[in-house]
């Protein structure tokens, strides 16, 4: 399903059966992604080519995690980042309770706070996200936890 967004971009949510030319796209841009039947995928192009991607997995009933989002390495830093996470943010469904959650690399905290993520403790948030969270920062991963609520009640 193809959303336009502008005269040169539209927004272009993939079918299941495009998924697996979306992982290649991942892997393409050095993401060792590979989209399942359940995951939300989002891409944004031009008429020319694939320009940015995300993922947004449900790992529990109405608890959502975005995970893999990436741009084309040769278009980074032109915000393209910024505008596919707006539109996925705007989404007809919204963002409510429960939130969209991410791990968020320590140097895109900023990016993270600017679409208006919040910063979360793993006892904030439900298990089915803080679980994978721990066991991450157990390896040695140093995300942040963030997630995006448009009624936050904290």
């Amino acid at each position: 399903m193809d959303l336009a967004l502008t005269s040169e971009r539209t927004l272009w949510i993939p079918s299941v059966a495009d998924y697996p030319d979306v992982s290649r796209q991942f892997r393409q841009w050095g993401q060792k992604v590979k989209c399942g039947k359940k995951d939300r995928v989002y891409l944004l192009r031009d008429t020319q080519q694939l320009l940015a991607a995300a993922r947004v997995l449900e790992p529990a009933e109405g608890q959502f995690l975005l995970r893999s989002l990436t741009v084309a390495p040769e278009l980074r830093r032109q915000g393209l980042a910024r505008e596919l996470m707006q539109h996925i943010l705007h989404e007809p469904r919204q963002w409510r309770e429960p939130a969209l959650y991410c791990y968020a690399l320590g140097y895109l905290r900023e990016f993270y706070l600017g679409l208006n993520f919040c910063e979360y403790r793993t006892e904030q948030v439900p298990m089915a996200i803080a679980e994978p969270y721990r066991r991450y920062r157990e390896r040695g991963k140093t995300f942040v936890l963030m997630g995006y609520v448009q009624n936050d009640l904290r």
